[in-house]
């Protein structure tokens, strides 16, 4: 398994609207990508900060921030991982986005990897 960078973190929200107003125009982030009300990503510096709506395999509204690392090989990486012992998520497509699949950190956080279609 080879980690090719963080694609972004995110927090999850209940309400995108409200979030974006946030963000946007009360912190003054710059919009990088929107998916509609599932998804909406800031440029910071050069890191990407996001905001998502609740979606299987992701934390409560309000709870964490999500570490989020790209990989080239998702189901090699599932599986090494499950081979290890690590409780894996099923793999859950975006559609043309790509596809991702999540497991816990021994202190109980989500990291949640990533490829890309």
């Amino acid at each position: 398994m080879t980690i090719s960078k963080v694609t972004n973190v995110y927090y999850v929200v209940p309400d995108m609207a409200a979030a974006l107003a946030f963000y946007r125009d009360t912190l003054g982030l710059a919009v990088k990508f929107q998916d509609g009300d599932k998804w909406t990503q800031f440029d910071v510096g050069g890191t990407q900060v996001a905001i998502a709506t609740p979606a299987p395999g992701q934390v409560a509204p309000g709870s964490n921030a999500t570490v989020v690392l790209q990989v080239d090989d998702l189901a090699a990486t599932r599986a090494e991982l499950a081979a290890r012992g690590v409780a894996v998520s099923e793999v859950i497509g975006m559609g043309d986005h790509g596809s991702f699949f999540t497991c816990r950190d021994p202190a109980g956080n989500v990291v949640q990897f990533f490829a890309r279609r």
